[in-house]
């Protein structure tokens, strides 16, 4: 049997930048992945993800400032561009929330009046009398090269990665965890469970409570500038309290603007994938949103992508331990750009270590995500 300190399972961005702050910690560490690295049946792959530090709530405000400063000092370790700086525009009902929030947090912001919005971003409509927020630290994070970067770092500094290795159960055995895989057996101090929409699977009988986590089919798609020299940037809609639609400007390889319904999609068996049908009804209400809200645009789609959102009831995060077993899950579509934080929280947790961040929302043990009928 192998041993080990610490086994990561799933190389998505969280998991890649555990298993790198382990490693460059001095702790010996293995990544585990089902499939080949940067596969597309998961939440981590594409060309890019929104990075914002516009929410209403101010304890995600401050964890995507710290965020921020760890894709910076990602940036300068790699020597790769990861993140670029668009600005952001939040628009709808829940844009006054998000300016509480960035107040409260000491973050710089404004408000755009409806005639300067298409002077700022010609592409962009405002409706008579409405104002956007303005946020000028927003970007794009360049999804696929980041967690490529992750993995290259981690392996530089001693990780193991080992594609096309699936872990087939999690048996917590004493102080330790027992991982099985057709490989054989791997005994590790402890586990990092950090495989989106596969966490709830493999924490049956690791756990005492399996968080209820949901995987559901995301489709965004893409569409062309009608002039390639304006300026696009970042973009929620608000309805409500909830987002419901955003765009993310053109950069590092994505054939153009990308656009998404924030909404879940349906509830999928992660393992049924990889997905690729195509809904017209989706298709439409995408192109409608982009003739209304993205003039800029040409509303004829250049195609989809799926990804999958793993949801948790109150759309936080799990990040805690049991026993010999750390779970980072629950990403409910708003991790990315937190990755290089959740990595070193998760690593705080496999080493006994406290986090920067206080944890009470993302417990294990919450109620929001106890299955139905577990008091």
């Amino acid at each position: 049997m192998e041993r080990v300190e610490v086994a990561v399972v799933g190389s998505g961005v969280i998991g890649s930048a555990a298993a790198r702050v382990l490693v460059a910690r001095g702790v010996q560490a293995v990544l585990l992945e089902q499939f080949e690295l940067s596969h597309a049946r998961g939440s981590s792959h594409g060309a890019t993800r929104i990075f914002r530090l516009s929410y209403p709530d101010p304890g995600y405000v401050r964890m995507a400032v710290i965020g921020r400063e760890a894709w910076t000092r990602l940036q300068d370790e790699s020597g790769q561009e990861l993140l670029v700086i668009t600005g952001g525009l939040d628009a709808g009902p829940a844009a006054g929330s998000c300016a509480a929030a960035l107040a409260e947090c000491g973050v710089t912001h404004a408000w755009l009046p409806a005639e300067e919005v298409p002077e700022r971003f010609p592409g962009v409509a405002a409706r008579p009398g409405e104002r956007m927020l303005y946020q000028a630290d927003a970007g794009v994070l360049l999804a696929d090269r980041a967690v490529t970067t992750l993995q290259r770092l981690a392996a530089r500094d001693g990780a193991d990665i080992r594609p096309r290795t699936p872990v087939l159960g999690v048996e917590p055995r004493g102080d330790r965890v027992l991982l099985h895989t057709p490989a054989g057996e791997i005994s590790a101090r402890v586990a990092v469970i950090a495989a989106g929409g596969w966490c709830a699977g493999l924490l049956a009988g690791a756990v005492t409570h399996v968080p209820q986590l949901t995987a559901t089919l995301q489709r965004i798609r893409y569409f062309t500038p009608r002039a390639a020299a304006d300026d696009w940037p970042t973009l929620i809609e608000w309805s409500g309290t909830a987002a419901e639609w955003y765009a993310v400007p053109a950069a590092g390889g994505a054939p153009g603007v990308k656009v998404g319904a924030h909404a879940p999609g349906r509830a999928v068996d992660p393992g049924s994938g990889p997905f690729d049908e195509i809904d017209p009804g989706a298709e439409e209400a995408a192109a409608r949103y982009v003739r209304e809200r993205l003039p800029g645009l040409v509303p004829d789609g250049l195609g989809a992508e799926t990804c999958l959102y793993t949801m948790t009831a109150d759309e936080h995060f799990v990040l805690d331990r049991e026993g010999p077993v750390v779970v980072g899950g629950g990403g409910s579509g708003h991790a990315f750009k937190f990755g290089p934080l959740l990595g070193e929280m998760l690593a705080d947790l496999a080493l006994g270590e406290p986090t920067r961040i206080p944890r009470d929302r993302f417990a294990l043990a919450r109620p929001a995500i106890r299955p139905t009928g577990v008091a």
